[in-house]
């Protein structure tokens, strides 16, 4: 946001920098009242790249047509010249910067309507006579592009990621291949969600290349008689998952599951279905 006028920034530049004019006529240089208003409404422009002095003097040059030199009291600002100058012109410039305690700086205006920020007191013909090029700097905070390349793989880590958690989150940022890979081995049980801590020894792991980042950890149930017993005795503890309901599902079909491993598999089979609506992930039902 620009400094308004009763900030300190305008203080400084206030008390501190002098903007003349010159009269061709009377051959007299005359002090410019500034319309701060466009000063201000411009200066931004010029913070990408200079520091607030410099952004200030150059927002002034650029909408006050008329400022041809700019005086200020040595070390109590600093500017940076906008030109290289050479010649007789940087022996002037070494003459002209030793006098008294003020420092001045002139404004060069060709006729093409660029303008020129020269430290020295110069003359409007003495300006004419130079071989002037402008030089600008870089943006202080130049903007990056990132490489296309960076952006898909970014995407496809966020999602890896997700994967871990929320395997229906994750599935909508993966490349087509991949999620299309990772759909078919959840029809056949597997999850990329990791399993709870307590269920952990009761699963076999493999895995599936991504495109751009590290491999995929997907994971599948051993639906054993020590899994069930664990599953009664720990069931109260855990919150379902999606990949952890098909686990189960799919365990109930394929164990020889006892009587009481029975009644607590129903009762989580219950809560996802309510929870999923059904749509597990089985048999292309996403």
């Amino acid at each position: 946001m620009s400094k308004r006028f009763d900030e300190d920034n305008y203080k400084h530049w206030k008390d501190t920098f002098k903007f003349q004019s010159y009269n061709d006529e009377t051959a007299e240089y005359k002090d410019v009242k500034l319309n701060m208003e466009d000063v201000m409404d411009r200066i931004d422009h010029y913070r990408k790249k200079y520091d607030e002095d410099d952004a200030f003097v150059r927002a002034v040059i650029d909408t006050h047509e008329n400022v041809v030199k700019i005086m200020f009291t040595k070390d109590l600002a600093h500017l940076i010249e906008s030109i290289t100058i050479g010649g007789l012109a940087k022996v002037l410039q070494s003459l002209r910067e030793g006098r008294g305690e003020m420092e001045i700086w002139s404004v060069a205006r060709p006729a093409d309507g660029n303008w020129f920020l020269v430290k020295g007191t110069f003359s409007k013909k003495e300006l004419a006579n130079m071989n002037l090029t402008k030089k600008v700097p870089e943006d202080k905070n130049p903007e990056t592009k990132e490489n296309p390349e960076t952006g898909l793989k970014k995407k496809e880590e966020t999602a890896v990621q997700k994967l871990k958690t929320n395997e229906v989150l994750g599935l909508e940022n993966l490349p087509i291949k991949i999620k299309s890979k990772v759909r078919e081995k959840m029809t056949q049980g597997w999850s990329p969600e990791t399993p709870y801590p307590l269920f952990k020894e009761f699963y076999n792991k493999s895995q599936i290349n991504s495109i751009f980042n590290d491999k995929i950890i997907i994971y599948k149930l051993k639906p054993t008689k020590e899994f069930f017993d664990s599953l009664v005795d720990n069931s109260p503890k855990i919150s379902l998952q999606r990949g952890f309901c098909r686990s189960i599902f799919l365990a109930k079909a394929d164990s020889d599951i006892s009587n009481n491993h029975q009644k607590i598999v129903n009762h989580v089979l219950d809560k996802c279905d309510k929870k999923y609506k059904g749509k597990l992930g089985i048999y292309n039902r996403f």
